[in-house]
């Protein structure tokens, strides 16, 4: 999906940073996919995600517990699961492959390593979506390094201000990088943002001169 593609920042960075995206074709297997996608959070949670979600009733988890996020997941949905390691990646195709839920699964990260997940999981790739970066006017956007935090919500509501505030936050002893990328994933309510690199990503920033 278009949303997920175009997380920025360097390889070693991005290689924890996987997004699983799982959702039904409108007109085709929409009606009756709820208890589909249900079963897809389950499956997920066996591989110890660092962040799922919904944004048709929920969010993400760094708003409801899983549990919530489970039971009102309904038909139509657009499902999000994200991990920080491969291997976990690996496990959740096979395990999905396995259930077969007939459902779309797309994964995002960089391409040479979802390619080596989807051929551990014995799965052949069907398509592949490449971001070509930005174009235009680069100067009105946010700064490289607060750019690595803000694209990791896909519909753009995590502003490089405020990723500039919690720095300064965590700077203080105010709060922890911890808690402020826990802060920031609140409002990416469909899941997609990666808290456990947001962490890595505000302490970097934060630690970094001034």
């Amino acid at each position: 999906m278009s949303h997920t593609l175009h997380r920025e920042g360097s390889v070693e960075s991005l290689k924890g940073d996987y997004v699983v995206l799982c959702m039904s074709s409108q007109g085709l297997n929409k009606e009756g996919s709820g208890p589909k996608f249900q079963r897809y959070f389950e499956i997920a949670r066996q591989f110890d995600p660092v962040n799922i979600g919904e944004n048709k009733n929920t969010g993400s988890l760094a708003a409801f517990d899983y549990d919530t996020i489970v039971e009102k997941t309904d038909d139509g949905c657009v499902c999000l699961t994200v991990f920080d390691q491969p291997q976990k990646v690996v496990g959740f195709l096979r395990a999905l492959k396995k259930e077969d839920l007939g459902l779309s699964v797309v994964v995002s990260g960089l391409m040479d390593q979802v390619k080596e997940c989807c051929e551990q999981a014995d799965l052949k790739v069907h398509t592949i979506n490449l971001s070509l970066g930005v174009f235009g006017k680069r100067e009105k956007l946010a700064g490289d390094r607060e750019r690595e935090i803000t694209t990791m919500c896909g519909h753009g509501m995590i502003t490089g201000a405020l990723v500039l505030y919690h720095v300064e936050r965590i700077r203080k002893g105010l709060e922890t990088a911890e808690q402020a990328s826990h802060e920031v994933c609140k409002l990416c309510i469909c899941g997609a943002f990666n808290p456990a690199r947001g962490a890595k990503l505000f302490q970097a920033m934060a630690d970094a001169p001034c």
